[in-house]
């Protein structure tokens, strides 16, 4: 279940996947396909133009939420189902971040785990702890933005080569397409992979610097004498 944090940080996001299929379908009708833009008539390219405006946020949301969020992780990380950076939060990324000590980390937030599962726990409980610190929320956005991007850019290798072949388009367009949206796959898919990074290693930063308080439970109002 996606915590309120990520639903924002996802809505945040959408408009920039929504012109990033307004950009793709514009490429594909300039640089890919042109004939299909050049044959349209004024009243076509009208309703076009607004079936893009109108339908685009309904076809990113369809595209992007149809697949669960650990599918959507194994198509970044290109790794088996529930391996996410925070598995190795401790033992590979952690380490390797010159601006994290390990042995202050060590010491504000306790033992480091070095099973997979208890790493992603254990980081998971100290992300929730700091989420709100700018650099956390950020990385985060980033991460989503870019996974988001990677999900859909996958799937229009495979429905824009189908909808060309669909309109009868130059033999050449739907492999032009194909390869195009694979290509942009790879880098979104890059791009998300490194800013999951990131925020993990930005949350282990902040506890790093710092021994992070959690907020303490309000003292019942039977302690304080009121009846």
């Amino acid at each position: 279940m996606k915590s309120n944090g990520e639903r924002s940080l996802k809505s945040l996001n959408m408009k920039w996947l929504v012109l990033l299929a307004v950009a793709d379908v514009l490429a594909v009708l300039f640089f890919v396909a042109p004939e299909i833009l050049s044959g349209a008539s004024l009243t076509q390219v009208g309703i076009g133009r607004v079936l893009s405006t109108t339908a685009m946020p309904v076809v990113v949301l369809l595209i992007v939420n149809v697949l669960p969020h650990d599918v959507k992780s194994m198509l970044v990380y290109w790794r088996p189902l529930g391996v996410l950076p925070g598995c190795e939060a401790f033992t590979k990324y952690g380490p390797r971040d010159p601006r994290i000590d390990m042995l202050a980390l060590k010491k504000n937030v306790g033992a480091l785990p070095e099973s997979p599962s208890e790493q992603n726990s254990k980081w998971y409980k100290l992300y929730k702890q700091v989420s709100n610190e700018p650099e956390v929320t950020e990385a985060h956005k980033l991460f989503l933005m870019y996974r988001d991007m990677a999900v859909m850019s996958l799937a229009l290798v495979v429905l824009v080569p189908a909808a060309l072949f669909a309109v009868q388009a130059a033999s050449a367009a739907p492999w032009v397409a194909a390869g195009a949206f694979a290509a942009q796959y790879l880098m979104t898919a890059l791009s998300a992979r490194w800013s999951g990074i990131r925020f993990v290693c930005n949350v282990l930063a902040v506890h790093s610097a710092r021994q992070v308080r959690t907020p303490k439970a309000k003292a019942s109002s039977t302690k304080h004498g009121a009846t």
